[in-house]
This record gives structure tokens, sequence and C-alpha cells, in this order.
């Protein structure tokens, strides 16, 4: 499935020593179906290494683990990070961050067919909700007390309990969900509305820090935009990822 595992709090800024300008640049990733397959393949992969062209960047890319990318990264063993969510950090915690978007993560309600859709996190109030340990929700679904939040293992696990009638709704990514349900054959056997995300985060990349970090930040940011406004970026991604931001700069 596609999750972004960064544990809260292993996230902090910390003031190691960075590569200067448009030096050798160690950045951190982590396994994601079709955006980080590999060091040299994947949609992320791909428009990271065309941001390093355009700005003129020599980057390292390390794919990592989940878990082990996050604790390397908040020791400052790497110059930055990606893709990364407000929602991997704690909350008071400085980060620097580019001010263009990689990415808007959205999460749905899926529900049963023929039961009544749930568009909202209003009208998840007094259900059973599912979501996958491990995912990066926003903290509008997990922190939520109107409702009561089930945490299962795998989004298969979920989508079991779901159909079997054990839950109200299961919370996911879109592109996610329908993968996921495709794979267990039960597609005709749920409903969620693709206009309506119960949540939506900003995704973007991650840099230490310092004033070297801001630096870096910056110039990905630029080098982002000029792929967006050239429309590299949607060559790279043919829409599979949404790329403009957020509405509304939510995260």
């Amino acid at each position: 499935m596609r999750k972004w595992l960064l544990p809260l709090g292993m996230l902090g800024a910390m003031s190691a020593a960075m590569p200067t300008a448009h030096a050798g640049v160690d950045i951190v990733t982590f396994p994601i179906p079709m955006h980080v397959e590999s060091e040299t393949k994947g949609l992320f992969i791909e428009l990271t290494r065309e941001i390093a062209k355009v700005t003129d960047t020599d980057i390292t890319i390390k794919v990592m683990p989940p878990p082990r990318a996050a604790h390397d990264y908040a020791e400052g063993k790497f110059a930055g990070m990606f893709p990364a969510l407000d929602v991997n950090f704690s909350p008071g915690q400085h980060i620097t961050r580019t001010a263009e978007s990689l990415d808007c993560k959205e999460d749905f309600v899926f529900t049963r067919k023929g039961a009544p859709f749930l568009k909202s996190i209003g009208d998840l109030a007094g259900k059973r909700v599912g979501i996958t340990r491990g995912y990066p929700y926003a903290r509008d679904v997990t922190d939520n007390k109107s409702y009561t939040v089930e945490a299962a293992l795998s989004d298969e696990a979920n989508i079991r309990k779901l159909i079997a009638g054990h839950l109200d709704a299961f919370v996911l990514d879109e592109k996610t969900g329908l993968q996921a349900f495709e794979k267990l054959g039960l597609t005709a056997q749920m409903q969620y509305d693709p206009k309506l995300p119960v949540s939506r985060q900003d995704v973007y990349y991650a840099f230490q820090n310092t004033a070297e970090g801001q630096q870096l930040a910056t110039r990905f940011s630029q080098g982002l935009a000029k792929l967006k406004a050239d429309g590299r970026y949607q060559k790279i991604t043919h829409g599979v990822t949404i790329g403009a931001g957020c509405p509304h700069g939510a995260r």
C-alpha cells in the first residue's frame, strides 16, 4: 500500500553540519509503490532528480525502511528527506520545508455499497471507523473523539472488516484504497465520493533547520516550480500525483 510511515517525534530540527550550496547533498526517502521503487525508479525519484538537474545540485538519494529513514534524518545524517507531511512532526518542532508542494495527499471515506455515504468528519460521528496502523493520517482524523477509531495492521484487514459489517467506514488514500479493494476483488462492494476528501495534507521536501537547509529548501522550491511551469512535472507524473498543493494551503 501507499504508506508514508514516519513516526511522530522522530523528525526534530537538527543542527548538524550540511553541505554547502551546490555541493553533494544526501537525501533519504522510503519505499512507496509507484512513487519510490528504488534509488533510480519511481515518480518522486524522477521528480527529485529532475529538480537536482535544473538547479545544478549534486544529489545522492538513499532508500531506507521508513523508521530508519526517519531516524537517520532526525539524527542529521541526511541533508533532506521526502516525501514529508506536517503530521510527521510533533507540534512545536521547527522544520525547514519547501514552499512549493510536491503533492497533496488526500484521504477518503470508504463505505459498503448501499450504505449511507459518509463524506465528512461530521458524518463519522458515532461510527466505527477503520484506519491502517502506521499510516500518516491527518490529526483531524485520528484525534477526533466523536467516533471510535479501530486500527488494523493492513488495508486488506480493514476492508474485510468493513465488508463484513464490523466497521461503518474505512479512511484511506484514494489510490491505495482502490488498489486494495481491487486486489481483494471487492471493488463492487464499496463506495466513496471521489470529489469529497475527508482530509488533505501538503506533501513537501524537508531539510535540516539550518541556514544551509533553508537555502536548499528555496532552491528545491524554485526547481519544482519550474518543472510545473514548463510541463515537466505533469509529464513525469502522468497525472498520478496532484502537485499543485492542497487547496487553501491545507496541511
